[in-house]
């Protein structure tokens, strides 16, 4: 019966999951109805400003969220320092970088856990 109870317990986590989002994305076609600007009369023509924004939207910002990458500059072999390549990953924006760095780390993590792992896994119990 445990076995049962462990599959059903499965079956209920994946659905969660699954359906969990729903109501976010929900929300945020609600919200993305309500702006956050306000409109300013300015002699005579109504223009639109700003309000604070939100955290997201700092955080946005701070990692240059509106600028586009170059992928050779990223991922290629000469890091856009080649003859003929318009842009250096220097120039690429802070998102682009992180974005990076964490599929760098998640390769390294991907080896070790199909090697690393399970070597390990036989030393220590054996065949």
């Amino acid at each position: 019966m445990r076995n049962l109870r462990k599959a059903a317990f499965a079956g209920a986590t994946a659905v969660a999951v699954a359906f969990g989002s729903t109501s976010v994305a929900l929300a945020q076609d609600a919200a993305a109805s309500s702006n956050n600007t306000t409109n300013a009369t300015v002699q005579g023509v109504e223009q639109p400003t700003n309000a604070e924004g939100s955290l997201s939207s700092r955080i946005g910002n701070s990692l240059e969220s509106d600028q586009t990458a170059y992928g050779p500059a990223l991922f290629g072999s000469s890091k856009g320092e080649a003859a003929g390549e318009s842009e250096t990953f220097e120039q690429q924006p802070v998102w682009a970088k992180i974005l990076y760095g964490l599929s760098i780390f998640a390769s390294v993590a991907a080896a070790f856990g199909l090697i690393v792992a399970p070597l390990y896994n036989f030393v220590v119990h054996g065949l």
